[in-house]
């Protein structure tokens, strides 16, 4: 079935991703593999091959800006970036630098409220960007080609927009934590399914791209889930079902509206 088209969002959110939201007061620093930071930095140069877990760690006080370099694992077992304490801001002003080769390129954890923009994650086994704690920000940033998931949102509160999570080996975006948002991102393209809600209860998931995966465009998985709003996204052309709530029965207390898709497990999805 097929209604409302989205297709300028791809416009949109290209146009947004290009461009840097906001700068970071930071002094350009040889940051070395394993480094705690605990004042705004600007990275002088890569960190490769980093052996130590996590290779940079930012705490209270600190931001980094990737400043067009890159900062990657030895091997794919531990976390790229680790974001601890609360309003920690990641991001990469020069554009071109990424996140890779780790299990977790970057891990927000501690009290949250932690902004991430700009970045670029790749090849890292378990996902490009992992939101443990609540009220975080993922914007204009990109999780692809990532061997495990796009992006996780584990936390409560947490928001990911103007972002592309494509071609993953698995799925392109999760989200386990309640009262998230999804807005504007692609997440197309993914040997799994671009979209999958587990277990959390309300939220808005709304003006984002989810065609050509593996398995379904947007799925809800069967936790009785109640409280979101799927709405106004362009889900055509996936392997599976464009959209799939596997509850039982379906869009119990949610709302599908307004959605382009060729196919969906209920009529109830629109």
């Amino acid at each position: 079935m097929k209604n409302v088209s989205v297709n300028p969002i791809k416009a949109v959110l290209l146009a947004v991703a290009g461009a840097a939201s906001i700068s970071v007061s930071g002094v350009a620093s040889a940051v070395s593999c394993g480094d705690v930071l605990t004042s705004p930095t600007v990275l002088s140069g890569d960190i490769p091959a980093c052996a130590i877990n996590p290779a940079v760690t930012l705490k209270e006080g600190a931001s980094l800006d990737l400043n067009g370099y890159t900062i990657s694992c030895d091997t794919p077992v531990g976390i790229g970036v680790r974001l601890v304490g609360a309003g920690r801001v990641l991001e990469d002003t020069a554009g071109g630098g990424s996140i890779e080769g780790c299990a977790t390129g970057v891990s927000a954890e501690g009290d949250g409220g932690h902004l991430i923009t700009g970045i670029s994650t790749t090849a890292n086994s378990l996902s490009g960007v992992t939101l443990w704690s609540a009220g975080n920000t993922l914007e204009a940033s990109y999780a692809n080609g990532n061997t495990g998931m796009g992006i996780r949102l584990m936390g409560d509160g947490s928001q990911v927009r103007t972002t592309e999570a494509t071609g993953n080996s698995l799925m392109g975006v999760k989200v386990v934590g309640n009262n998230s948002l999804l807005r504007l991102n692609d997440t197309s393209s993914n040997s799994a399914s671009g979209i999958v809600v587990a277990e959390g209860n309300g939220g808005i998931i709304a003006d984002n791209i989810s065609t050509a995966n593996g398995v379904n465009g947007i799925m809800m998985q069967a936790f009785g889930q109640t409280g979101w709003l799927i709405i106004s996204n362009d889900a055509a052309g996936n392997a599976g079902n464009d959209l799939m709530d596997q509850n039982v029965p379906p869009c119990t207390g949610s709302v599908w509206a307004l959605n382009t898709f060729d196919n969906a497990n209920d009529a109830c999805i629109q």
